[in-house]
């Protein structure tokens, strides 16, 4: 069933695992890092003098089977068997296909078919196979990565562990997704609340700490009975540890943040944010809908700390989810941002979230920063970045425990429900900084939207240092924009992912036109 197509270009399936043989850079899980940060710091190749007109551009295209809604991640210096050394980006899509391409030529190593796709409408469209991003551990030279898939029994998501050269299965790969809680919310039966594959999508990308992985679900089109279920899995043995429920006794509450995955602090605790659903931990309840919220590892992902805001009801009511983006770890700061879908964004103490007060929140900072934005702000050197939909980017400066507005750019994102550009950034440390972001140009063309590459010097945002044509017809065009996927940039080469069956690569053209 998983594997009903597969070519290996490595010359053997008896291949011993990948070997990193260098320290460039890679790009291992979605937004670059556990804290979500959006930070390449190791880009030495494109600085804001080279990336401009007439220098950089649109170099090739790697083909695919369906839409990529997932990220591309990317490894340096693989040892690929016959043919060596190899920087290697993979790409997951919506019919359950992975690929391994040589990350500076295209040349295909090896692609995996991994089940039949499950037929899906509204916001995702016409089926859904790998939405969230995988991640990668080049420890175990392994790619993790969760399928939606139809067999002989329905609809299940299965949990993969894939090896980095061959694409092969690794031991106790793949792993059925199941999973059931104590409760008496909505779908529940007998006071047990089971996991309904039906019902849900697994949209958040993957996160993997101290060997262990962690994803989220989602309503699957917000149909009803659905809830937040978070999964976590042991990444040697794939054996379940802990399966969460964040509203048991309620209803809604998804885990899915615009994309972005589970944010970790590296000392124990892991953060969410859950969408309009369910909510009464201040009552005494289980229910965590519309809230970021803060897990321990240690004690199987128990809630120790939340913040709701005073608006909650309003909001909830009215679809107008907390949860359209994760949490964003202020590096050194002692500060996490999220922020909503009425484009408010919520800069909190992550020793003292402030759960719920009726009259105002108690947070360190709130502010009206856009108009619909999903998914999260980007940090570095000291900024904030973020880009609303109908609006204009935004960098604001962190001054103490607070955020104050620095500059914007001059190009305007198109106003629409899905337009928030997503945003990555590339640096060599602290120098040479470029706010890298994708968005469409155009809002008229459902779910292929035309779509547009930019690139901003991070130290002033106010001009592009370069944008794609606004022609489909243009060697430069960016393609159908990916909603919600940030670029991955890194060792010289920007990777979009598109809707058209390919992932499109940029970089510099040394004056080639």
């Amino acid at each position: 069933m998983f594997r009903s197509k597969i070519t290996v270009l490595c010359g053997c399936l008896l291949l011993t695992a990948a070997v990193r043989l260098a320290t460039a850079a890679s790009v291992t899980t979605h937004h670059n890092d556990n804290s979500r940060t959006g930070v390449n710091p190791a880009e030495t190749i494109l600085t804001p003098s080279n990336v401009k007109p007439g220098n950089f551009g649109k170099l090739f295209s790697l083909p695919v089977s369906g839409q990529v809604q997932a990220q591309p991640l990317y490894l340096s210096q693989i040892n690929m068997g016959r043919y060596g050394l190899r920087n290697v980006l993979y790409v997951v899509t919506q019919t359950n296909d992975v690929y391994a391409f040589d990350a500076d030529d295209g040349t295909q190593f090896w692609h995996d078919n991994l089940g039949t796709p499950v037929p899906a409408v509204s916001d995702i469209y016409p089926v859904v196979g790998i939405l969230g991003t995988p991640v990668i551990d080049p420890t175990r030279n392994t790619i993790f990565l969760v399928s939606d898939a139809l067999g002989s029994s329905g609809q299940q998501f299965w949990l993969h562990s894939l090896d980095l050269v061959t694409g092969l299965e690794r031991k106790n790969s793949p792993a059925p997704v199941i999973g059931s809680v104590a409760g008496t919310g909505d779908g529940s039966a007998g006071g047990v609340l089971a996991f309904d594959p039906a019902q849900h999508y697994q949209r958040p990308a993957m996160l993997l700490e101290n060997g262990i992985l962690y994803f989220g679900f989602g309503g699957h089109q917000e149909a009803p009975p659905y809830h937040g279920w978070i999964f976590a899995y042991d990444a040697t043995s794939l054996r379940r540890l802990v399966v969460k429920c964040l509203t048991p006794n309620g209803s809604a509450g998804g885990v899915w943040q615009g994309g972005e995955g589970l944010s970790s602090d590296g000392s124990g605790n892991i953060y969410a944010v859950t969408g309009n659903g369910t909510a009464d931990a201040w009552l005494g309840g289980a229910d965590y809908g519309m809230s970021m919220i803060k897990m321990s590892v240690a004690r199987n992902l128990q809630v120790i700390d939340y913040f709701s805001s005073y608006l909650e009801l309003i909001y909830s009511e009215g679809d107008q989810d907390m949860g359209t983006g994760g949490v964003t770890i202020v590096p050194g700061a002692g500060l996490l941002v999220t922020s909503e879908k009425p484009g408010r964004m919520f800069v909190a103490n992550p020793n003292n979230l402030g759960e719920f007060n009726s009259v105002t929140d108690q947070i360190v900072q709130e502010w009206q920063a856009t108009n619909i934005y999903f998914g999260n702000p980007v940090f570095f050197n000291s900024a904030l970045y973020f880009w609303g939909s109908g609006l204009q980017l935004q960098a604001w400066s962190l001054q103490g425990n607070t955020f104050v507005p620095r500059e914007q750019g001059s190009v305007t994102a198109p106003f629409g429900y899905v337009t928030t550009p997503s945003l990555s950034i590339s640096a060599n440390g602290t120098q040479t900084g470029i706010v890298w972001a994708t968005y469409p140009f155009s809002y008229t063309s459902w779910p292929a939207y035309p779509g547009t590459l930019a690139a901003f010097d991070a130290s002033n945002v106010t001009v592009p240092l370069w944008i794609s044509p606004a022609d489909v017809t243009a060697a430069n065009y960016a393609g159908s924009w990916s909603k919600f996927c940030p670029p991955t940039v890194v060792n010289g080469k920007v990777y979009i992912a598109t809707f058209d069956g390919r992932v499109n690569v940029f970089g510099l053209t040394g004056g080639r036109k």
